[in-house]
């Protein structure tokens, strides 16, 4: 009961298994949350367990030796209960069982076996005087037997013989009997029902009929609902935390400085160590995702402040065996590997910078005059003024009849002199020297 799982596979003979079980009920074992498995060593002779026996099995699963149904099983069986009533009619009927059946097929496949061999007289070895021992009427004693000289044939035709016999297909290739087909059964109350079936070819089955049709149990098809004991319906999870038993010892530090990775407060009233940090969640979102139940509690260990060697100490309780485990901003140097085992780094030291973060996509209309600072943009504006200007003059006084009319037409001719450069539209008639003079003067 100390222990944290809740699965018992029991492998008795029938007298040690009824006196288990009558324990097991009496300490509350047999309780809602256990699971008990019994081998075919029990299970195969469970109908001749006493009702009180049975009933403290309530619960129970059994994997026990599968008999297919035959003609000729139910008319040995009608004349096995006649014989039964005949020879002893004041006491009970015997039942049969699997070992009953195991043997009428030996020595029906015995006597195939002999007749194979061709076995008409019996033929035995001769013996010192001196080496055979004296012979008993009515004796059972394997040494006062003679050995046999057609031993070694009916053996090997012994091995050879397969049949179907009462308790299904007979072979005993090996030297011993295969069992190829297992029946699962539940205990219920003071009876035992079928639930399913295991073949050593295909597995656990939910259905088994003469014709090998198999159904398998699977994810979308749920098998025969079992009765656990206390009669519950609901499936065990196969553990449960112990209610008394030795808890993990995890050490923790208490006496650092960074209190974000790890703290430690005790309860002055209760004694009760809670710890808290990084390293803390770390560690118990680690036990939560473990299969089984992990009890375990904090235990302090004091640290000097500003003293590295004081965390050397602290690993070395693990070693020592005081910590089970040690949890904490432990550093993993190669001193302390040779000692104890460090789990997976999850944090690493160094520098790291923090900056903000800005959107990297500006979706601003006049995103296209940031290449240039304001006072380029005047300038090249100026500048496109300039030589507008400067071409509409020298076009002016050279009688270009293109520049002339409205105000309008002449700004838009100075915008088109100052983009592009067409032939057709300047005058090409040579200026004075005067005006040359005049120009470069003004341009100054």
């Amino acid at each position: 009961m100390t222990m944290q799982t809740r699965v018992f596979v029991v492998h008795m003979s029938p007298s040690l298994g009824s006196l288990f079980f009558t324990k097991a009920k009496e300490i509350w074992m047999m309780s809602e949350g256990f699971v008990w498995i019994i081998t075919d060593r029990l299970a195969n002779l469970i109908d001749l367990l006493n009702p009180s026996v049975m009933e403290a099995m309530n619960g129970a699963l059994g994997v026990e030796s599968y008999v297919p149904k035959s003609i000729e099983l139910d008319s040995f069986t009608m004349r096995w209960y006649m014989r039964s009533r005949n020879d002893h009619p004041n006491d009970p009927t015997l039942k049969l069982n699997i070992f009953g059946l195991w043997s009428y097929d030996t020595i029906w496949g015995l006597a195939q076996a002999a007749e194979k061999a061709k076995i008409t007289q019996a033929k035995f070895l001769r013996q010192a005087k001196f080496l055979r021992p004296p012979a008993l009427k009515n004796s059972t004693s394997l040494g006062a037997l003679k050995k046999s000289r057609n031993g070694p044939a009916i053996l090997k035709a012994l091995l050879q013989n397969k049949f179907e016999g009462l308790s299904g297909y007979f072979d005993l290739s090996d030297g011993q009997l295969q069992v190829s087909k297992f029946q699962i059964i539940n205990v219920v109350g003071q009876a035992r029902r079928v639930i399913g079936f295991w073949t050593a070819q295909n597995g656990l089955s939910q259905q088994l009929d003469q014709r090998s049709n198999i159904k398998y149990w699977n994810t979308t098809h749920d098998p025969k609902i079992v009765i656990w004991p206390d009669e519950s319906t609901k499936i065990p999870r196969g553990w449960k935390i112990p209610t008394n038993g030795k808890k993990l010892q995890v050490g923790v530090v208490t006496g650092n400085k960074y209190k974000k990775y790890i703290d430690v407060v005790e309860d002055s009233i209760t004694g009760v160590i809670k710890a808290s940090g990084i390293a803390i969640d770390v560690f118990e979102e680690a036990v939560k995702r473990l299969p089984y139940a992990l009890p375990y509690e904090y235990v302090v260990f004091n640290i000097a402040k500003n003293s590295s060697s004081s965390y050397d100490d602290f690993v070395n309780q693990v070693y020592l065996k005081k910590y089970d485990i040690a949890v904490g901003d432990i550093t993993i140097r190669y001193n302390r590997s040779l000692y104890v085992d460090f789990t997976q780094p999850y944090t690493e030291s160094g520098i790291a910078m923090v900056v903000p973060v800005r959107e990297s996509i500006n979706k601003n209309t006049w995103i296209f005059l940031k290449p240039l600072t304001p006072g380029m943009w005047i300038g090249t504006i100026i500048l496109f003024i300039y030589t507008g200007i400067v071409i509409w003059l020298l076009e002016l006084l050279g009688n270009n009849k293109a520049i002339h009319g409205p105000v309008p037409r002449q700004l838009g001719t100075r915008i088109y002199f100052s983009l592009f450069e067409e032939s057709e539209c300047l005058s090409v008639t040579p200026f004075p020297v005067n005006y040359w003079i005049f120009i470069a003067q003004w341009s100054s």
